[in-house]
């Protein structure tokens, strides 16, 4: 029987003989295996998908360009930087190449935060993983492909009988938008009885199969609904993220602004300590020389120390909020920083659209344009798809089915006539009889619907309430800065007139020493009332979803900024006809 198959004249439309065949089949597998990857080669392909998604979802909802990645991982990870350029700022502060950080900025906190922040990293690895569910959900609505090589021998332990098989199987599947699931296959079996010395004889399969719901289970609302979902969850991941940076710039921007102020407080003190010392000696020799008396020398004293106590109070809290900042931006405490000069002397302190902004202007703006409202009311239309889904699910199932299969004679491999192959219909019915776990998961659903939708309008309220708020609060923050600002002028005027008037002998030094203590807490309330009113108005940005975050660091949207002024004016010039 098997000799039989050498017998015949080869050919290669009508015949393939075993050890071509098996061939084939070696080949194939050579292939398989040379498809699969490292771990790292896999590792940049799932980066190469993921990012794409991102990027493209970026470029959609933002017009972004800017390729989002992952920091590359340490040698930890099983990935060593191949040079210093490749390291992180932490990795070359840990390692001793780098000591100090600076001149610092805002700008410069922002780009350290978000290669060295432990919740930076965080928050992209969060979408970067959503982004990997949506490549695994395209592969599962894609073409699938399977392939297999197996062999085996077996016979008796006294060796009279044994044979050998060998065989090779391939199938591709796919799930259509309407439900239904196409299989084709194809197999190759070889075998021989080795105790007759008999050569190898195959045979060959390939197969076909349809099966399509008609009642539940039917059309792209159901079938499309887990890639649907998870290309939507994926643009609520990247809407997620920006939100996010826009949140985390504000906090860097306040967490430099407070150390600044921090410094800018010790300064004064310091400043305020000199002076102080300055007039003790000169109290002194007066006291020495009897033209003034040993309490306001005493006086003098006790101002200085005083002054000296809360130097070293400053000191400390600044080296602690140092340390903090150090932490908050991921780098070892041990690290030095420097900042720039003049960063809070720069804050712009004017208010030109918080004079013309109406509170009803801006709060429609804000529902308008921001993304945790946009992500909230999406999340509605989900849930209402989700209830339609359950409710379908209630219907009699039905689905029809058909399938071919045509499988060659022993010996007669890939020699396939059809008119002898094997086919089959059929039809499935699920009638609903008990329904009583469809019924729960729908009256589940139908609650969360309910739900879903009383959270947007909640969602709504709470941005109206904290756009007002935010309002609210820039606009005393800044009428606070203009008294403070005012409160400067008026606290060094007099610390001049106390120094003219004590050395005209007008003044004791109880009036200048109470001068100096009013310039110097005047001096640091016109601090924390700039910081205050900067924050409060970026806060502001924030809530209207003006804020812009890039390389060139944090700035409002100029399109949006002057759509707002427009809105504004368009409001107050109808508001008398609205009356």
């Amino acid at each position: 029987m098997g000799r039989a198959l050498f017998d015949c004249p080869a050919s290669p439309l009508s015949y393939t003989p075993p050890h071509a065949l098996l061939a084939l089949a070696v080949a194939a597998s050579t292939l398989l295996l040379q498809g699969c990857f490292t771990p790292p080669e896999l590792r940049d392909r799932a980066d190469r998908d993921a990012y794409a998604l991102i990027d493209a979802r970026r470029k959609q909802l933002f017009d972004q360009d800017t390729p989002f990645s992952l920091p590359t991982p340490t040698a930890a990870f099983g990935r060593e930087p191949r040079d210093l350029e490749d390291w992180t700022l932490r990795e070359k502060v840990l390692a001793g190449a780098v000591t100090g950080v600076g001149p610092l900025n805002v700008v410069g906190a922002l780009s350290i935060a978000a290669e060295n922040s432990q919740q930076v990293q965080q928050e992209q690895e969060s979408l970067y993983q959503t982004s990997l569910d949506l490549t695994l959900e395209q592969w599962r609505f894609g073409y699938q492909y399977d392939a297999s090589v197996d062999g085996g021998a077996s016979g008796e332990i006294n060796g009279n009988l044994g044979t050998a098989s060998k065989g090779f199987s391939a199938s591709v599947s796919r799930v259509l938008g309407t439900g239904a699931v196409i299989l084709a296959d194809v197999g190759a079996s070889l075998f021989r009885v080795v105790s007759t010395g008999d050569g190898w004889d195959g045979i060959t399969n390939v197969g076909l199969s349809i099966t399509q719901p008609l009642l539940k289970g039917t059309g792209e609302l159901v079938t499309l609904e887990p890639l649907r979902q998870t290309e939507r969850t994926l643009i609520y991941a990247v809407r997620a993220y920006e939100r996010f940076r826009r949140t985390y710039a504000v906090t860097v921007s306040d967490r430099v602004y407070r150390v600044q102020q921090s410094l800018d407080q010790l300064n004064n003190e310091r400043l305020n300590f000199e002076n102080l010392r300055l007039l003790r000696v000169r109290n002194e020799r007066l006291a020495e020389a009897g033209e003034l008396s040993e309490v306001q020398a005493d006086q003098a004293r006790q101002d200085e120390l005083g002054s000296e106590n809360r130097l070293v109070g400053l000191q400390g809290n600044t080296e602690r909020q140092l340390d903090d900042f150090k932490v908050f931006l991921g780098l070892p405490v041990e690290c030095d920083l420097f900042f720039e000069d003049g960063i809070l002397r720069r804050l712009s302190v004017e208010s030109p659209v918080l004079d013309l902004l109406r509170d009803d202007v801006a709060v429609e703006f804000a529902i308008e344009h921001r993304l945790d409202v946009m992500t909230s009311f999406d999340r509605v239309q989900d849930a209402t798809r989700k209830e339609a889904i359950a409710r379908d699910a209630l219907r009699a199932g039905l689905s029809v089915s058909a399938s071919v299969r045509e499988v060659t004679a022993e010996g007669k491999v890939l020699q396939y006539s059809f008119s002898d192959a094997i086919w089959s219909a059929g039809v499935d019915v699920d009638l609903p009889i008990d329904l009583l776990p469809l019924r729960n998961s729908w009256r589940r659903a139908e609650l969360s619907l309910v739900d879903t939708r009383r959270r947007y309008e909640r969602s709504l309220d709470a941005v109206t309430a904290s756009v007002r708020d935010a309002l609210r609060r820039a606009r005393n923050s800044f009428k606070t800065f203009k008294i403070q600002e005012g409160a400067v002028t008026l606290a060094e005027r007099r610390v001049r007139g106390a120094e003219l008037s004590l050395e005209a002998g007008e003044a004791i030094t109880r009036d200048l020493l109470e001068a100096q203590r009013s310039l110097r807490s005047s001096r640091d309330s016109a601090t924390a009332a700039r910081i205050a009113f900067t924050l409060d108005l970026l806060d502001l940005w924030l809530e209207l979803e003006l804020l812009r975050v890039d390389e060139s660091g944090v700035f409002v949207d100029p399109v949006l900024s002057e759509d707002l002024r427009i809105r504004t004016l368009e409001r107050d010039a109808f508001a008398p006809d609205l009356q």
